[in-house]
């Protein structure tokens, strides 16, 4: 999951992110964003909000990591909710969670065990 982690941090450098709860819906509504990364202490609503305009937008999303792990990986302080908005890394990190033996079912969702 560390390899994950740091790709998070280079999309972060290259400017490919947004980063938080508000940025990251903003991201989904322009169809900008490739992947949604939330992690697990998420508040239920939120959670809601943005699954919900990923099923409309077609946008594959992974449950991963605490907010801190998360926000770490962005270099900030800490955050619930993180999109890639580059296809290319969106792919890697998508390859990366394949080849860990999770697999991508129809709606884009992956869960990781707690």
């Amino acid at each position: 999951m560390q390899k994950i982690f740091s790709m998070i941090g280079f999309a972060q450098k290259a400017g490919k992110i947004s980063s938080g709860t508000m940025a990251a819906r903003s991201s989904l509504i322009r169809q900008r964003a490739y992947l949604l990364i939330m992690s697990y202490d998420i508040s239920e609503n939120t959670r809601e909000s943005l699954v919900t305009v990923c099923k409309k937008q077609k946008i594959p999303w992974v449950t991963l990591g605490n907010k801190f792990e998360l926000g770490t990986s962005a270099g900030k302080a800490y955050r619930v909710a993180v999109t890639i908005n580059d296809p290319g890394m969106a792919n890697s990190i998508i390859e990366l969670l394949q080849s860990r033996g999770e697999e991508l079912n129809s709606t884009g969702v992956v869960e990781w065990p707690k």
